[in-house]
């Protein structure tokens, strides 16, 4: 399982004629009234500006903050530094190995696959087991509003409910530690009751999982560590 590092630098459009900027920072040039700056989870930019807008000035102003979100993304990665390579699952980095069948060596550290597609799937299947094992556990929260239940990779959240009761958990969920694993199903089983984040919903999610807070800080710990994992970046660009 390869994987390539990105070009020291890229091509991007503005207003029919190439631009080169650094790598690490996408650009979108669009009609806006003011310039928008993001730090993204990896210490990439996105920017979004006018056409004609100095975008280095613009970065020139903002280096202090630009660095203090950088080293604030670096602090919540320090576990998996060193470790990109390395597939996280259920809180622990594991060696990926070839193999004709998927296969997990918890004594080892070593995670047997025939190929990504094939990783994906069986990691998807893992899942949905656990979550439907869960639901059953704690059968208050999936009450008969329940619906289907998918997995999904998805881009910015862990998990969600919709108003019918379909739940969808992101395959990232994988990755965490139990006790994690354990409050995101809570979290959005708890939507089946309560489909907003007001005081009745934290309410009902302390019942069942009286540590949340310090869930949601590790949460936001574990998104960047995964933002930065190249495997866990191949598993959310693979069909």
């Amino acid at each position: 399982m390869g994987f390539f590092s990105p070009p020291s630098q890229y091509w991007y459009m503005n207003g029919g004629a190439k631009e080169r900027v650094p790598c690490g920072m996408t650009v979108v040039r669009k009609a806006v009234r003011s310039a928008r700056l993001q730090v993204r989870p990896d210490g990439t930019l996105r920017v979004v500006a006018p056409p004609t807008f100095d975008i280095g000035g613009f970065l020139q102003r903002n280096a202090a903050w630009i660095e203090k979100r950088r080293e604030e993304f670096d602090r919540l990665a320090a576990e998996g530094c060193g470790q990109e390579d390395l597939l996280l699952l259920h809180g622990r980095f594991h060696r990926l190995v070839p193999g004709a069948r998927f296969a997990i060596d918890g004594t080892g550290g070593a995670v047997a696959c025939p190929s990504v597609p094939a990783l994906k799937r069986n990691l998807s299947r893992m899942l949905k087991e656990e979550v439907l094992d869960r639901l059953e556990a704690c059968p208050d929260l999936s009450s008969r509003r329940q619906g289907r239940i998918s997995v999904k990779m998805q881009k910015t959240r862990w998990g969600s409910c919709s108003t019918l009761g379909n739940l969808n958990v992101n395959l990232r969920v994988i990755a965490l530690p139990d006790p994690l694993r354990e409050y995101v199903v809570v979290h959005e089983a708890a939507h089946l009751r309560e489909q907003n984040h007001s005081k009745q919903f934290w309410r009902l999610v302390g019942d069942h999982y009286p540590g949340y807070r310090a869930a949601e800080a590790e949460l936001r710990r574990y998104w960047v560590i995964l933002e930065r994992n190249r495997v866990w970046g191949t598993l959310r660009d693979t069909g």
